[in-house]
C-alpha cells in the first residue's frame, strides 16, 4: 500500500466513518499530500518512527481524527508539540473553521510544518517554535484558546500545569492517550476537583479503537470553567 493509493484513500474514508466523520476527496488529497511530505522530510530529518503507510494512516491521520468530536467548529486551536503536524493539522482539515497555531519546540519540525502549511495551501492556521511553558509570557496568547489539543505530552498533569494558563474560559484541553488506569483516572480527577490546575467544570474519559488494531485508546476532555 502507498500513501495515495486507492487502498490508503479506502482505509482513510473507512476509519474516518468509524469516527463518525465523512471527509471528503479533497480533504483525503490533503491528508495525503502531507503525508507525503512527512515520509519525504523524514528521510533527512527524523520527524516520525511511523513510515509504513498503513501505519501513517492509523496511527497519525486516524488517532488525530479521534479528537474531531471535541473540538467545535469555529474554535481556536493550540496543538502541543506538533511534531509532524498531529493531531492539529488533520484537525483543521477535518473541523470547518478552526483557527490553529501548531506549537513545537524544535525547529526543524516548525520548518516542516511552515513547509506543509505552504504546500497544501491552507489558510488560518500557522506554525510556531516555542516551549508550551513559556507561551503563557508571549502576548496574545494567555487564555486564548478555546481548545489545546496534544497526542505527545508525558503526562495529563504536565499537559494541565502547561496548557491551562493559555485556555480561554470555558474552553477545554483534548489529549489522545494510550489507555489510562482508573488509579490515573482517580488521580487527574482529584487533582482537577481540587483546583490543582484551575477551575475544571468537568473531566471526561472515552475509550476508542483504531481501525484493525486491536488495543484501545483513550480521548480525555478537561473542561474550563466558564469564569
Amino acid at each position: 500500500m502507498d500513501i495515495e493509493s486507492p487502498e490508503w484513500v479506502r482505509l482513510i474514508a473507512a476509519g474516518a466513518a468509524a469516527l463518525g466523520l465523512e471527509p471528503g476527496p479533497d480533504q483525503i488529497a490533503l491528508f495525503a499530500r502531507h503525508g507525503q511530505a512527512l515520509l519525504e522530510w523524514n528521510a533527512v530529518t527524523n520527524l516520525t518512527t511511523i513510515t509504513r503507510a498503513e501505519d501513517v494512516a492509523l496511527s497519525h491521520f486516524l488517532d488525530s481524527l479521534a479528537a474531531a468530536a471535541a473540538v467545535p467548529a469555529g474554535s481556536r486551536v493550540l496543538d502541543v508539540g506538533s511534531g509532524g503536524g498531529f493531531p492539529g493539522l488533520p484537525l483543521h482539515v477535518a473541523v470547518p473553521g478552526l483557527r490553529t497555531t501548531l506549537l513545537d519546540a524544535s525547529r526543524k519540525k516548525v520548518s516542516f510544518l511552515r513547509h506543509v502549511i505552504r504546500t497544501l495551501r491552507l489558510e488560518r492556521i500557522d506554525a510556531m517554535h516555542a516551549r508550551v511553558e513559556d507561551l503563557h509570557r508571549v502576548p496574545g496568547h494567555a487564555g486564548h484558546y478555546e481548545v489545546v489539543v496534544s497526542r505527545a505530552f508525558a503526562s495529563m498533569a504536565d499537559l494541565l500545569r502547561a496548557a491551562w494558563p493559555l485556555v480561554a474560559p470555558g474552553g477545554r484541553v483534548v489529549a489522545l492517550k494510550g489507555l489510562l488506569t482508573d488509579a490515573e483516572l482517580g488521580e487527574l480527577r482529584a487533582g482537577a476537583a481540587g483546583g490543582a490546575y484551575g477551575t475544571v467544570s468537568c473531566v471526561e474519559a472515552s475509550r476508542y479503537r483504531l481501525p484493525g488494531l486491536k488495543s484501545e485508546r483513550m480521548r480525555v476532555v478537561v473542561q474550563r470553567g466558564a469564569g
